[in-house]
């Protein structure tokens, strides 16, 4: 019988995720900078992220939140991630649109009528107003909907209207 080795994963995705915001992060130094953290906010009893994460969990968390910076940078943060879920959510609909064969005299037009489907969606009447949270299912059921191949499916292979 041959037994699967199973690797554990450590919980340090917030962290490679915070790291990218440190002054002056280069990815060829991400390492550097790392132990230079870690090394700073253990008092120097280590180097290793996992040691500092198992061993000084207080500390670890310390540097977690000093990463995150204050309030106005932890918003700024999150209204950049919102953003990239609404620019996702006009991207998958305006892919199911032109799949659909839909026509608009000018592409703000069309982004309109993408923004009016998602809020459509989210049941929300202004689309700045739609939480990050309700946008990601907006895009998945979208990418869903993408996905479908219109001329393989034999439900969907007679056109109903040409609007």
């Amino acid at each position: 019988m041959v037994t699967k080795k199973v690797s554990k994963r450590t919980p340090h995705a917030l962290f490679w995720t915070l790291i990218r915001n440190v002054p002056g992060y280069k990815e060829q130094y991400k390492d550097v900078i790392k132990e230079g953290l870690v090394s700073q906010y253990s008092d120097g009893l280590t180097c290793s992220l996992t040691e500092m994460y198992r061993k000084y969990p207080e500390r670890y968390s310390m540097m977690i939140e000093a990463m995150k910076g204050d309030s106005h940078q932890r918003l700024a943060r999150y209204d950049e991630e919102r953003d990239k879920a609404a620019k996702r959510v006009i991207a998958a609909i305006c892919t199911w649109i032109d799949k659909l064969g839909y026509k608009f005299d000018t592409p703000a037009d069309k982004i309109r009528y993408a923004m009016a489907i998602a809020c459509r969606a989210a049941n929300c009447g202004n689309f700045n107003k739609i939480p990050e949270s309700r946008l990601t299912a907006i895009y998945s059921l979208y990418c869903k909907k993408n996905s479908i191949d219109i001329n393989g499916d034999p439900a969907l292979d007679y056109i109903i209207s040409k609007n």
